[in-house]
């Protein structure tokens, strides 16, 4: 049982709590009833937003909030297939990410491509993207293993929250996509493990490492998650 003692942002008015001042509490709620206990909110998972009460000491209330908040932004790794014969598409996708309007510490990308056919073009692209603040990568397809080529592009996006392969030829709103992955799950803090827009599937990373050992193929797995999560509370479909 989890609860909101302690925390910086509990209204305790009298030995009782009277309110959530960063307002989540009525997302942790699984009934229309508050419990308490020992007068204090209780609820039935982990609140994202409890700090200590001396968190931040010399801040606001207000700007608690914006911090916490600020911290909790998703982290998003992008794995970018560079797999169209027209350049311009995987461009195209470059320039979306880099004119992001989101946390750009909390962006990571890896380029996906064979070294002979874009092994000049590629390092000239990375550093595009790294001076726009986004950290950008490289794994060069040498030999058709598709796992262990996939491991090396998922290895180097270990920190990220959402995990997501696009081809280059992906049809996506990448803004309205981190946009509506933070607002659903920091925002709103919903347990939402997949999110769907156009041909884009983000997917959290956990169930990418519980799931990515039964089949050795990205591709293979996303199809069956998203089966998997099909009609749940876990999909989100951003329109």
């Amino acid at each position: 049982m989890h609860n909101c003692k302690n925390c910086c942002f509990a209204k305790i008015e009298d030995g009782h709590q009277e309110k959530c001042l960063v307002d989540k509490y009525k997302y942790l709620q699984n009934d229309t009833h508050i419990k308490t206990e020992d007068g204090i909110f209780t609820y039935d998972r982990l609140c994202l937003y409890k700090r200590s009460t001396d968190w931040h000491s010399d801040k606001t209330i207000e700007e608690k909030i914006e911090t916490a908040r600020n911290q909790l932004f998703p982290n998003i790794g992008i794995c970018l297939d560079d797999d169209s014969e027209d350049p311009d598409d995987l461009q195209n996708v470059i320039d979306q990410i880099k004119n992001l309007e989101y946390p750009k510490n909390k962006i990571k990308v890896v380029i996906y491509s064979r070294f002979n056919k874009a092994g000049a073009r590629i390092p000239k692209i990375i550093r595009s993207v790294r001076l726009s603040g986004v950290d950008c990568h490289s794994v060069f397809i040498i030999q058709d293993n598709v796992y262990e080529n996939e491991t090396s592009v998922f290895n180097k996006l270990a920190d990220a929250t959402f995990l997501t392969k696009l081809s280059s030829k992906t049809k996506v709103n990448l803004q309205k996509s981190v946009e509506q992955i933070n607002q659903q799950a920091n925002d709103e803090l919903k347990q939402v493990l997949v999110f769907k827009h156009k041909d884009a599937v983000f997917i959290n990373k956990t169930y990418v490492s519980k799931f990515y050992l039964e089949y050795l193929d990205y591709s293979k797995m996303q199809d069956a998650v998203l089966k998997k999560v099909n009609d749940t509370e876990f999909l989100h479909i951003i329109k």
